[in-house]
């Protein structure tokens, strides 16, 4: 029965769009990834505001804590982040923890304002087992239209430059035959520039931001954060921006995407 569910799963997405009529070829959502330094710049009720403010319809969440206790951040000890910033915003939340941390967990998360139907978290490969092992979390989410799609968040190796390389060539081979259009946002600790991204994610992916930086918020000199989408003709881009606040160390970035539906046929 276990090896049926994904299945199943799968199914039912498909089964999903195929009874809904769009009326329209394209679907418009806004994709936002946000660091949030393990809540020590902000509560998450400050964080669940601007989210609501922005309007996403998927949000890449970093440095996301369950459970910890950090002496650093006291005011966020114990606290479940997904599950209180999807209350606070009215999203629906998924956690992907990456280790245990200080009587917690420590990952990355996704909040969405649409169901999804299948979703799991990912071990990235971790060649230098001294650096923290890094997760991928992704879920498959039927949209109002009817069309589905792949929304993931991801938060790459920041010390060890062949660590994160390795895990780049995972991320392009592991969507390389992906069913549905995609879209892979989070912090992957590398300038526009930088190898992993000029050689390994653009030749497959759109890169739905700009060259502003986003790290840090104390002195913004650095672009790390990114948001992707695949495959690259079934995406325009409407508009983009890098959102200036002081509720963490990296600022947010948020973009309004087309998805051309005819690629979901």
């Amino acid at each position: 029965m276990k090896r049926l569910l994904p299945l199943i799963a799968a199914w039912c997405c498909c089964l999903t769009a195929a009874m809904a009529a769009t009326g329209t070829d394209t679907v418009t959502l806004r994709v936002m990834t946000f660091n949030l330094h393990a809540g020590h710049d902000a509560s998450l009720q400050e964080i669940a505001l601007l989210i609501n403010q922005l309007q996403p319809d998927f949000v890449a969440l970093q440095e996301v804590d369950c459970g910890t206790h950090r002496a650093s951040a006291r005011h966020q000890n114990g606290r479940d982040f997904v599950t209180e910033l999807a209350y606070h915003s009215g999203m629906m939340g998924l956690y992907g923890p990456a280790i245990k941390f200080s009587g917690g967990l420590y990952g990355i998360g996704l909040l969405s304002r649409h169901p999804h139907c299948q979703s799991r978290n990912i071990m990235l490969p971790n060649p230098n087992p001294e650096m923290e092992q890094r997760a991928l979390l992704e879920a498959t989410f039927v949209l109002p239209s009817g069309d589905t799609i792949t929304v993931a968040s991801t938060h790459l190796e920041a010390f060890d430059q062949q660590c994160r390389e390795v895990q780049g060539h995972f991320l392009r081979q592991h969507y390389a035959t992906a069913p549905h259009p995609t879209i892979i946002a989070g912090d992957f600790n590398a300038h526009p520039d930088d190898a992993i991204i000029a050689q390994v994610m653009l030749p497959d992916w759109l890169d739905c931001t700009d060259r502003q930086p986003t790290f840090s918020t104390e002195a913004p000199t650095e672009k790390i954060d990114y948001i992707f989408a695949r495959p690259t003709g079934c995406w325009r881009v409407v508009d983009t921006q890098v959102v200036p606040c002081k509720l963490s160390d990296h600022f947010p970035v948020v973009t309004t995407l087309q998805l051309d539906i005819t690629c979901t046929d």
